[in-house]
């Protein structure tokens, strides 16, 4: 299947409206909820749900 989305900017490979990768159905896309995704599709966003919790953990040490 193949679908086509206003946002999606082809000489990128970028969602225009998330400013970042087009992975279709993470939070935020205009597909979110719509569409069933595949499990290899389903897997990349749930390691995109965990990167943002990873990233605003605090450092250990340092000044």
């Amino acid at each position: 299947m193949t679908f086509s989305c206003k946002n999606y900017l082809y000489d990128t490979d970028t969602c225009a409206k998330l400013k970042a990768a087009c992975i279709p159905g993470r939070r935020g896309c205009v597909l979110e909820g719509k569409v069933k995704l595949s499990e290899e599709l389903q897997n990349r966003v749930n390691e995109l749900e965990k990167q943002p919790a990873e990233r605003g953990k605090p450092r250990q040490g340092g000044s």
